[in-house]
């Protein structure tokens, strides 16, 4: 859910984010604030995994949003998980641990 946006002039967004609780903010580039795209500097500098209670549902919902599948959700090392590009840049890996992983 969007909880906040700026819109510059041109055409620059600045926004808060919240999904399932948790808010995080997320901008376009802007160099002249020291703030870089993912793509600018050749991959991130961070990797965000969102734990959910419903890895599948919230995968589905942030690609029907525009997101991009790195690679689709599946169980894997004791998690439930899948990575996708945000339009961004920026990747996030949505799950959460199975039983067998906890």
């Amino acid at each position: 859910m969007e909880a906040f946006r700026i819109d510059g002039a041109a055409g620059d967004v600045v926004a808060r984010l919240s999904t399932a609780g948790a808010e995080f903010w997320l901008a376009d580039e802007s160099p002249e604030h020291q703030d870089f795209s993912p793509e600018s500097l050749g991959g991130s500098t961070v990797r965000m995994v969102m734990i959910v209670e419903d890895p599948d549902a919230a995968f589905e919902r942030a690609v029907a949003a525009g997101a991009s599948v790195i690679w689709p959700i599946s169980d894997q090392h004791g998690w439930r998980l899948g990575r996708v590009v945000d339009p961004f840049g920026h990747h996030w890996e949505i799950g959460k641990p199975t039983s067998q992983g906890r």
